[in-house]
């Protein structure tokens, strides 16, 4: 019976508890709903979270390449060294596609744009494409709190005094 118990509480995307304190002429119902669904739905985005710091590290990383190359910086410096060794292995499928115009010494290395646009797009492909998914198997989630409470003050049975205090999150 405790094996069943389990089973069915990881299916459940909803789950509910009610807590209700009496003392006399007060009654507090306290009704919590915990979506489980809606948990899923943030792993998800703390999932999103790490795949577009990827891509913004990547980028800076990218662009820092871009400005070093623009103000003829010295490559044999151990910084210098560091971008490019790094963004190397990135900028190199597109190596050659255009040439390197070097007006002034200054080189416009537009391979490493073209790099910054291609690498955004593919994330972007990458993460519609988990975002489609993700829809598809995490269905709408909502998770709320629900507290009623009924007091009776002194003066009879007419004196009652009821509240209901509901909290939402909405979509997650």
């Amino acid at each position: 019976m405790n094996e069943d118990q389990e089973i069915n509480a990881v299916a459940v995307d909803r789950r509910e508890e009610t807590l209700v304190t009496r003392h006399p002429g007060y009654v507090a119902t306290e009704q919590m709903v915990r979506d489980v669904a809606a948990e899923r739905r943030m792993g998800m985005f703390q999932l999103y979270r790490i795949f577009w710091s990827i891509l913004a590290f990547l980028e800076i990383l990218l662009a820092l390449r871009f400005v070093l190359r623009l103000i003829s910086a010295n490559a044999e410096s151990g910084f210098g060294m560091l971008i490019y060794g790094v963004t190397g292995l990135f900028v190199a499928p597109f190596n050659g596609l255009i040439s390197t115009p070097t007006p002034g010494g200054s080189a416009i290395e537009v391979t490493t744009l073209i790099a910054m646009a291609v690498y955004a797009l593919i994330f972007w492909g990458i993460g519609y494409v988990i975002g489609l998914v993700a829809d598809l198997i995490l269905p709408d989630s909502r998770s709320f709190f629900t507290r009623t409470t009924r007091q009776q003050t002194p003066g009879g049975e007419g004196n009652v005094r009821t509240t209901h205090t509901t909290i939402s999150n909405g979509k997650m």
